[in-house]
């Protein structure tokens, strides 16, 4: 069985500085939650963006009109819809695609609003680089079909994220 995890990074923010040192490091917490989850194979998107991007997304996504720190846009699985109009959630197509020879399965992508994270750093107490990691973390789970609006739901992935941290922290 082949074992290829492709993880592209996009930046969508005009002072990306702040960043730039920390980013081989989210490709490697990302792949560790995918091999965490029994991924071998696959590619999958993760992109730093700005609050008014992310807003944006969450608002025509989850009709939720409001910054979030984490979007995840899964190809396997369907996330939750808030909004009172209808949402872009519905599949037309339900299956696999046949894949030409050397290309691999798009997982999915993941955003984070550079901004809110740089936010909630200050507000934890922790550095940027902690605070990313946490959310690509949690959005590579999301990903997975990992959710946490349920009370034991919460529990496992808190605990998965701690676990999947420490494990990458293990391999540097």
């Amino acid at each position: 069985m082949r074992d290829d995890i492709q993880i592209e990074l996009a930046i969508d923010i005009p002072d990306a500085n702040d960043i730039l040192p920390y980013l081989h490091g989210m490709k490697e917490i990302a792949t560790v939650v995918l091999r965490h989850c029994g991924i071998s194979t696959g590619a999958a998107s993760l992109a730093f963006t700005d609050d008014s991007t992310i807003q944006s997304l969450n608002k025509i996504h989850r009709g939720l009109d409001e910054i979030t720190d984490v979007l995840s846009f899964s190809n396997n699985y369907e996330g939750e819809y808030y909004g009172s109009e209808k949402g872009c959630l519905a599949r037309d197509f339900e299956g696999q695609f046949v894949l030409p020879p050397g290309e691999l399965f798009q997982i999915g992508e993941v955003l984070i609003s550079v901004p809110q994270a740089g936010r909630q750093a200050k507000e934890n107490g922790i550095n940027i680089e902690a605070e990313l990691v946490k959310l690509v973390a949690h959005g590579f789970l999301h990903l997975l079909g990992y959710d946490h609006t349920k009370p034991d739901e919460r529990l496992e992935m808190e605990k998965m994220e701690k676990d999947i941290i420490q494990k990458a922290s293990r391999h540097d």
